[in-house]
């Protein structure tokens, strides 16, 4: 017997085909199906969600590419967010000492704010701006949105070890039980009629001999 893949498929069954669910036993239309035994068990579909000591999903490339760009755009709101704070603090900075200048009534104070405002430290440089940060933060819900998408559509999934083992133990004895059927009926049909009689007529009364 080829070995088993561990990798099932959830699919629907109508409602007249409903069987007792291999966790709950309750009644349920989803089955697992693997192809690779074939195998097959019944499961509800809240038994499917965050239950990695059942079963855990198997996504596809396209999961895992969308995935990936996620992370890659999260990284970019978080500079960007972190850059405009630094904007909120440098333009704070930058009033106080405007502030300040408009209390000088002298000219030469007016020209020591000048002079120190000319030589202050330029603002640092931000990547973008807030209208680059709302696009970014759009692009991260249109991505986050597919993510979603595709975890929910997800139809793949492989058992955990020890109830994967266990089916792998149930196909086995499955298949030693027919195997073991089929060489009964097998010897059942090569044996000689006259001796199938013999052996399953009913035993008849002893007779008795006149004396």
């Amino acid at each position: 017997m080829p070995a088993m893949i561990n990798q099932y498929v959830a699919r629907k069954v109508a409602l007249k085909d409903m069987q007792p669910c291999a966790i709950c036993s309750k009644p349920s239309t989803t089955v697992l199906y693997n192809a690779s035994g074939p195998d097959w068990l019944y499961t509800c579909d809240i038994h499917l969600q965050d239950n990695p000591q059942f079963a855990s999903p198997i996504y596809s490339t396209e999961y895992n590419e969308a995935l990936g760009k996620l992370k890659l755009v999260k990284s970019k709101i978080e500079r960007l967010a972190s850059a405009k704070n630094q904007i909120g603090s440098w333009d704070g900075w930058v009033t106080k000492i405007f502030s300040k200048k408009e209390k000088q009534k002298t000219d030469s104070s007016e020209n020591r704010e000048s002079t120190t405002t000319a030589t202050a430290d330029p603002p640092p440089e931000v990547e973008g701006d807030p209208d680059t940060l709302l696009e970014t933060q759009a692009e991260y819900g249109k991505i986050l949105d597919e993510v979603a998408e595709l975890r929910r559509t997800n139809r793949k999934y492989e058992l955990a070890k020890i109830m994967f083992e266990s089916r792998v133990l149930k196909k086995r004895t499955d298949q030693l039980n027919r195997e073991r059927y089929l060489k009964e009926q097998e010897n059942y049909s090569n044996t000689d009629p006259e001796e199938l009689l013999r052996k399953h007529a009913f035993p008849s009364v002893p007779r008795q001999d006149k004396q």
